[in-house]
């Protein structure tokens, strides 16, 4: 179909002042070609012609535009931002990515989450053989005021529950890593009963399962590992905690202070008053804090009278 001709008058609607201007605007839009469609002619009963896509038609001093449709896909890909957009995104996405991966692997062990709390909960202690390293021994225990002076020999603690828990996590090589109570007495130094915070007032209780003469008891106070796929050192890590108090079955009340130098992760052990009881408590004082504020003992122990 033919491309509409000039009108020789414009429209009623345009101010005669205006006619040149229109005829004008009317050419150069014809001229320009851009966006004709046959769908746009004019209605030769109107009197009143339509003007292309994408024009703005100024008469005198008045102006009035007609929108352009939404740009299609085509335009965005001929667009001279379309191949930085598609580079910036992917970089966004890679980003995110790396930032997800970093959480994965750093959380658990490294990453601390909500406590939970375990009043009442029971862990029994691990009997299967283990590859795990013991902890060390202080060369000799300190005594407390009427401490048991023979000799002692190790107990088996039957039942452990802690008043607060970490949730489980994954260490550094992806291994999921948990803190429930019988980690500390499981007789390795690589893993730990850990709670999140100071946990200053936090309790453990003991349950040996019939009476025994307790006679000394100790810990080691922190979290005694050194990660193996990235060497962090948790013991330095993790807060360590410096003061603890045990409670024998009598109500006899004992009062420990503990090294908490970071290159001594051994087991720390107090003589205690000679008492025969199948539970023992034990209280978190006091802690010596560290960069992360998660407070753990890898190791606990008690020794009954021979």
């Amino acid at each position: 179909m033919a491309a509409p001709e000039i009108p020789d008058a414009p429209p009623p609607e345009v101010p005669e002042e205006f006619a040149d201007a229109y005829r004008e605007a009317y050419r150069r839009a014809l001229e320009s070609g851009d966006g004709f469609d046959e769908q746009l002619q004019p209605d030769p009963h109107s009197g009143l012609p339509e003007v292309p896509p994408h024009e703005v038609v100024r008469v005198g001093t008045h102006r009035s535009e007609v929108a352009a449709p939404a740009p299609t896909l085509a335009d965005w890909r001929s667009s001279r931002w379309f191949l930085p957009a598609v580079i910036g995104a992917s970089g966004l996405v890679l980003v995110l990515a790396a930032y997800a991966v970093g959480k994965v692997v750093s959380n658990g062990d490294d990453e601390p989450g909500a406590a939970q709390p375990t009043t009442g909960s029971t862990t029994m202690p691990h009997t299967s053989p283990s590859t795990h390293t013991k902890p060390p021994r202080t060369t000799a225990p300190s005594t407390a005021p009427g401490g048991w002076e023979g000799a002692v020999s190790a107990v088996p603690v039957n039942a452990i529950s802690a008043d607060c828990t970490s949730p489980p996590g994954r260490d550094s090589a992806g291994r999921k890593v948990t803190y429930v109570p019988g980690k500390a007495i499981d007789d390795k130094a690589d893993t730990a009963w850990r709670c999140n915070g100071t946990a200053v007032g936090q309790k453990l209780t003991l349950r040996m399962g019939s009476d025994v003469d307790v006679a000394e008891v100790g810990l080691v106070p922190g979290y005694a590992k050194t990660d193996a796929e990235s060497g962090v050192d948790r013991y330095a890590e993790n807060n360590r905690i410096s003061r603890v108090r045990w409670t024998l079955g009598d109500g006899e009340s004992i009062v420990q202070r503990l090294d908490t130098d970071r290159s001594s992760r051994a087991v720390q052990l107090l003589r205690v008053p000679r008492t025969t009881t199948d539970t023992i408590t034990l209280e978190i004082l006091a802690v010596t804090r560290g960069p992360r504020n998660t407070t753990a003992i890898s190791d606990i122990q008690v020794l009954a009278a021979d």
